[in-house]
């Protein structure tokens, strides 16, 4: 494998694929909130944002052993597909979130106050679409592949959350006439940041035999932020595919205004041939493809971001889902964002993990601007798929 120091020319030549490509639309009204927890006043959800540049936190000395991170997470039997409502109470308002979803590739996750629609974002395997609720209808984001919304997947890193001191087992609780288990975290698992749980702020979830979260309760100075309950359950549901590709779609024309561009296309073989790394197909799995994504930078709270773009090859196995992304950007690639800390293993001079509830990140630099990403998946099998990249 490139594990050199050098300035990747892939940016550049990619972003020049971006002017003839494919242009979509990307909602950036959206303001930060509560990714998963909150759909009504969330970002758009992982799945279209490309990977990091810039660190929000200062990278630790010392680097974790792998062994320490491979602590065995509970078993979870996990369904292909499941549907489960939600009672959410934020900030005393409260709401209804119907969730039904067919893993690995598509998520139907729609949010209500009695009849009215306010938010909602569906995933087919043709498209990623928004809803607009000042539009009534939806708005296509990105097309291509993209792994399910919101699907939850919590049990995967609490073995590695808990040995990083992210999470604490408190029991279990009883929803639906189903036993879970409570972890206690700090945010939300939805924010995007693992961090510990405090005095101040915790954040308790319950997960199920099924890896399901049936209950989540968030605190802040002793006062209940956001609560949500399951109060009804499916697994494994027979779902029409159409479910997944609701309307009225919004003209994008007339959201002009409120959207800025960046693109998603299936990745052909010239681009395939820029890959610096290759991967024999996991036991059991199978290739489902890659996208190209990109996006041309812009401003960030007020200083200029970056263009990146990458490569995402995705592998499934039932309901589990792999993706490989080669990440490359206009700059310094910076590895350390986030709640993610340094790894010490064997035959890779910078190695990352970030854990998280609803997805976990494996980032091991190729060069000055680039790196590869292993992401969606229990942490030992991360490793694992490292450990087996090779020099493409």
């Amino acid at each position: 494998m490139a594990r050199g120091t050098r300035i990747h020319p892939l940016v550049p030549a990619l972003l020049a694929v971006v002017v003839v490509g494919v242009l979509v639309l990307v909602v950036a009204r959206s303001t930060a909130g509560d990714d998963g927890a909150a759909p009504p006043t969330s970002a758009p959800p992982s799945t279209t944002t490309v990977a990091p540049t810039t660190s929000t936190t200062a990278a630790p000395v010392q680097r974790v052993p792998v062994d320490a991170l491979l602590a065995p997470p509970p078993e979870v039997d996990p369904p292909q597909s499941y549907r489960i409502t939600y009672e959410v109470v934020e900030n005393g308002l409260a709401r209804t979130e119907e969730w039904t979803v067919r893993r690995p590739y598509e998520s139907l996750v729609v949010s209500r106050r009695g009849e009215l629609v306010i938010s909602g974002t569906s995933t087919s395997r043709r498209r990623l679409q928004q809803y607009l609720s000042d539009e009534e209808g939806w708005l296509p984001i990105q097309p291509e592949l993209h792994r399910a919304a919101y699907d939850q997947h919590p049990a995967a890193a609490v073995g590695a959350m808990r040995s990083l001191g992210l999470v604490e087992v408190r029991g279990e609780q009883e929803h639906l006439g189903r036993t879970c288990t409570v972890y206690r975290t700090g945010q939300p698992p939805s924010a995007g940041l693992a961090t510990a749980p405090s005095d101040g702020e915790h954040t308790d979830v319950c997960i199920d035999a099924a890896g399901l979260v049936l209950h989540e309760r968030w605190e802040i100075g002793g006062g209940v932020v956001v609560e949500r309950t399951a109060t009804a359950l499916e697994l494994d549901p027979e779902i029409d595919g159409a479910s997944f590709e609701p309307g009225p779609v919004v003209d994008e024309e007339e959201a002009l205004s409120r959207l800025f561009t960046t693109i998603a296309v299936e990745a052909d073989a010239e681009t395939l041939e820029r890959l610096e790394t290759s991967l024999p197909v996991p036991p059991g799995y199978v290739d489902d493809g890659a996208v190209f994504r990109a996006a041309g930078g812009g401003t960030a709270g007020g200083a200029s971001a970056p263009g990146s773009a990458e490569i995402v090859r995705f592998y499934s196995s039932g309901p589990a889902l792999l993706e490989v992304a080669e990440v490359f950007v206009d700059g310094d690639a910076d590895l350390a964002s986030g709640a993610a800390v340094p790894v010490d293993i064997d035959g890779f001079g910078e190695v990352w993990f970030e854990p998280g509830f609803r997805s976990s990140s494996l980032r091991a630099r190729t060069g000055d601007s680039s790196y590869v990403d292993l992401r969606h998946h229990d942490v030992a099998f991360l490793f694992d798929v490292l450990r087996s990249l090779e020099p493409a």
